[in-house]
């Protein structure tokens, strides 16, 4: 038997596209918590029903808390994207701000990270938003706890094995603390853990010394 939510879900997913695997991981993964979840997005709602080209993840996310209960938290720069966001969410708290100043601020616990506030211009030329999105992951930092879900919107792997877009400075970072990504499509995504050294050993203390 479906749920309210599944058939909801089940009627929009064949609309967003490459988005699709990466929304079922998400969605399967926050009901597995199997309580009242935190989410948090950068960049809001900003087109009607382009569920193909953004994405939607503030009205989706917005149902899914309509269904399950928690909190949602969307943020974004654009006073006309809020406005749109406001108007067409039942359970969204919709903050007009910069969103590396705004997630500084937080503190608690968040289960889903979803980051997707610095558009694209030339995919060539990705530095500006992928730098963008890594300052927001280390503003988030009080809010990542392990178990907490990240995920960026808009990346692409050329046909040359380049990977681009918004998460790249952030996919590096994982692959240097030995984090793998649970999503790897349009959308990636990594588990939060804390990092452990390989032999179990204490972390080392350096002191300074004379010179």
């Amino acid at each position: 038997m479906t749920t309210p939510w599944n058939d909801y879900y089940q009627n929009i997913r064949q609309s967003l596209g490459g988005r699709q695997n990466g929304f079922d991981f998400i969605f399967n993964y926050l009901k597995s918590l199997n309580r009242k979840v935190c989410i948090i997005e950068t960049g809001t709602y900003r087109e009607e029903n382009n569920y193909t080209g953004d994405g939607c993840s503030t009205l989706l996310f917005d149902n899914f808390i309509h269904h399950y209960g928690g909190t949602l938290i969307s943020i974004d720069i654009d006073p006309e994207a809020c406005k749109l966001a406001k108007a067409n969410t039942k359970h969204a708290e919709i903050i007009e701000s910069d969103s590396v100043e705004y997630l500084a601020l937080l503190d608690g616990k968040c289960d889903l990270l979803y980051l997707d506030s610095y558009n694209i211009e030339n995919w060539n030329d990705d530095w500006a938003a992928a730098s963008h999105h890594l300052k927001e992951l280390f503003a988030a930092k009080n809010i990542i706890t392990p178990g907490t879900l990240i995920v960026i919107d808009d990346n692409i792997i050329t046909p040359y094995n380049k990977r681009l877009g918004k998460g790249r400075l952030v996919y590096e970072l994982m692959d240097a603390l030995v984090i793998e990504p649970v999503i790897d499509n349009y959308q990636v995504g990594w588990i939060w853990e804390e990092a452990s050294l390989q032999d179990g050993g204490e972390h080392p203390i350096y002191e300074p010394t004379d010179t």
